[in-house]
């Protein structure tokens, strides 16, 4: 019969196994924190903005702007990420100043539009665990100057600082570290409100 000293180290190195064994099957239960798409990232979209400027007469034409956005990003908390970024209209029509008989606009007619963002923009599928593809939704509030008409003056044209304000829907398509990205928004600008259609690419960085 084994001595009573031996028979206690037997216990203790039982319940010392037991206890080992106990912790490794709680941390293989632990779940796995999801592995994310990115952290940080960088936006740039391009596409069309569909709008209907005011002239010096009161009438309206259905034009179209090139819009040129730059988004810089950083995750905040889970699904929610804080960005930053730029965003200019290009235009490539006039608007006249004057009535109908003045044929000719004056210099500087375009409407051309530049501006400054803050934003937030929640992913639903920001995982690489799940599928390839990811829609979003983004509200996006700044500063903007443009060129235009003022409301009852008409012949004069300046360029006006307003507020910028631009909720968006869109679709990220993730091939790797890189997404084609496709989005859908309301532009609100000084002069001449847009309907935005934009393609374009992003880019996780970390």
């Amino acid at each position: 019969m084994p001595p009573a000293g031996s028979r206690r180290v037997s216990l203790v190195a039982v319940l010392l196994a037991l206890a080992c064994l106990g912790g490794a099957g709680e941390a293989l239960a632990r779940p796995r924190p999801p592995s994310l798409r990115f952290k940080g990232r960088l936006q740039i979209l391009s596409g069309a903005g569909f709008a209907l400027p005011q002239d010096g007469d009161g009438g309206r034409h259905f034009v179209a702007y090139v819009p040129v956005d730059l988004e810089l990003a950083v995750q905040a908390s889970g699904p929610l990420s804080v960005a930053l970024g730029g965003v200019g209209y290009l235009a490539p029509f006039s608007v006249p100043a004057c009535g109908p008989a003045d044929s000719t606009p004056p210099p500087g007619a375009r409407p051309n539009a530049l501006g400054a963002f803050l934003g937030l923009r929640l992913d639903f599928n920001n995982s690489r665990d799940g599928s390839w593809w990811s829609p979003w939704v983004a509200l996006r509030g700044g500063l903007v100057g443009q060129g235009g008409i003022p409301d009852g003056s008409p012949c004069m044209e300046r360029f006006q600082l307003g507020m910028y304000l631009s909720p968006r829907l869109g679709l990220d398509l993730w091939l790797g570290k890189a997404a084609v990205t496709f989005a859908l928004g309301y532009d609100h600008l000084p002069f001449a409100a847009a309907i935005s259609t934009q393609v374009g690419l992003t880019l996780r960085l970390f």
